[in-house]
């Protein structure tokens, strides 16, 4: 009797264990993400009307052959230059880059001014002459201002910043603007636009 209730357990075993790998999976999917680097930055304010920033002696208005400054700083104008080494209170602007967003660098463009009695184009030289603007970029925390700041081309500007701007940073940031020589066509104002961009650091 218990030889064969032995045996009858045996079989049942035989029965209920799978032999080898009979239902294993012959496949397994893999879930795989792709999360891509991106670069988004913002800019504040979105414009300036030189030589209108209301600190000092500001009209609004601009003179040729003269030098004027986005800073902003209290008590003084558009024609004082930021400090040797450049404070963010004399700095006009402010980019951010976008929370998750690929450190990067900036570059600053400028096009011409049109539709005035101010129209002048970019030397994209810095310096002026009797059609052309010259014009500089600076930044919050640049050393040596005055050998450090970068000309501002039309295209193809050299970066402005290349240290990298982390995700969620902000950078507070300038541009000066030499006029043109020769006198002005007429009294309506010419406009023009500034533009900053980001590039992988």
């Amino acid at each position: 009797m218990r030889k064969t209730l032995i045996a009858i357990l045996m079989a049942l075993a035989l029965v209920v264990i799978p032999a080898g790998n009979a239902f294993a999976a012959s496949s397994v999917g893999v879930t795989v993400t792709a999360d891509p680097l991106f670069l988004s930055i913002t800019n504040l304010p979105t414009t300036w009307t030189i030589n209108g920033l209301g600190g000092g002696t500001e009209s609004g208005q601009i003179a040729v052959n003269t030098t004027y400054y986005a800073n902003p700083i209290p008590n003084a104008d558009d024609t004082t230059p930021p400090s040797a080494t450049v404070l963010g209170t004399e700095c006009y602007f402010e980019v951010t880059n976008a929370a998750g967003a690929e450190t990067c660098d900036l570059t600053v463009t400028w096009g011409a001014f049109t539709g005035g009695g101010a129209d002048m184009t970019n030397s994209d030289l810095g310096t002026n002459d009797t059609t052309k603007y010259g014009a500089y970029c600076w930044y919050s925390g640049m050393t040596t201002y005055a050998s450090s700041k970068v000309p501002v081309k039309t295209s193809a500007s050299t970066k402005m910043y290349t240290t990298g701007l982390a995700a969620a940073g902000t950078l507070k940031w300038g541009v000066e603007i030499k006029t043109r020589t020769n006198d002005w066509t007429g009294g309506t104002a010419s406009t023009s636009t500034l533009t900053i961009t980001a590039t992988a650091h």
